[in-house]
């Protein structure tokens, strides 16, 4: 049975993240990385554009799961008074916490229900028990708030492309919609997508704090290394929301 995931494990003041997969009858597409050098590569640049930070499997995330992002009072670098700024900045799009109900991807025909995942007794993070479903991190904001809501799903499952099969081709400016259980669609908009080596997972650039409402959806990808029976790389899309249905 083919299992690729990205399983998050507490461990001291955060998460690090792994992924775990088996063999599978093909690879996924390759990684449309939108700002050049990270696919199956491991760049000392970060891509994410939120954060400058740069973390790694293994080591702990810079904001606890627990504790949803602050927003910044001010621009960093920026001289401007706050009553210039606030003329400045344009309105950032957020809404209030309602729960995901399912995840839609029109450029690659995906429509997904969302589940739940929270954290195991052993402190790994729960991770969908098929291949069609998408798990949003009860431990991160829900998609439109202020912060980075964090989903993931399987890449394979049962030797057959799973949801996220082709999350990598992915570019930017691709919209991905999540309806919610208040009625409510937060529409998010593509701005970043990277391939990593699982030693050299972003975890700062995914679960760091942000100033605005942000997604990030991962997977496995790259690479299948069959003596490991895992994949080498994870893919993470990074979005914005753009707009409230």
């Amino acid at each position: 049975m083919a299992i690729a995931a990205a399983v998050l494990t507490a461990t001291g003041g955060g998460l690090t993240a792994y992924g775990l997969s088996q063999q599978e009858t093909r690879m996924p597409p390759p990684t449309a990385v939108t700002h050049g050098g990270h696919a199956g590569h491991g760049g000392s640049s970060s891509p994410s554009p939120t954060s400058s930070g740069s973390g790694h499997a293994g080591h702990h995330m810079g904001a606890s799961p627990s504790s949803p992002p602050a927003s910044p009072s001010s621009t960093p670098g920026s001289s401007s008074t706050p009553a210039t700024q606030a003329k400045e900045q344009p309105t950032v799009p957020r809404m209030s916490r309602s729960q995901p109900t399912s995840v839609s991807i029109p450029s690659l025909g995906v429509t997904s229900r969302v589940i739940d995942l929270g954290l195991q007794p052993d402190e790994t993070m729960e991770v969908p028990q098929d291949g069609t479903s998408t798990g949003w991190f009860t431990g991160s904001p829900t998609p439109g708030e202020l912060g980075p809501a964090v989903m993931a799903a399987h890449v394979t499952w049962d030797k057959a492309p799973a949801v996220f099969f082709e999350l990598g081709s992915m570019r930017t400016g691709q919209r991905i919609e999540v309806d919610r259980e208040d009625g409510s669609t937060a529409v998010f908009e593509v701005s970043d997508v990277g391939q990593y080596p699982k030693t050299e997972f972003p975890t700062e650039d995914v679960y760091g704090e942000v100033d605005h409402a942000a997604l990030r959806l991962i997977t496995c990808g790259g690479h299948f290394d069959g003596e490991t029976g895992h994949h080498v790389d994870n893919v993470v899309v990074y979005a914005e929301l753009v707009e409230e249905g």
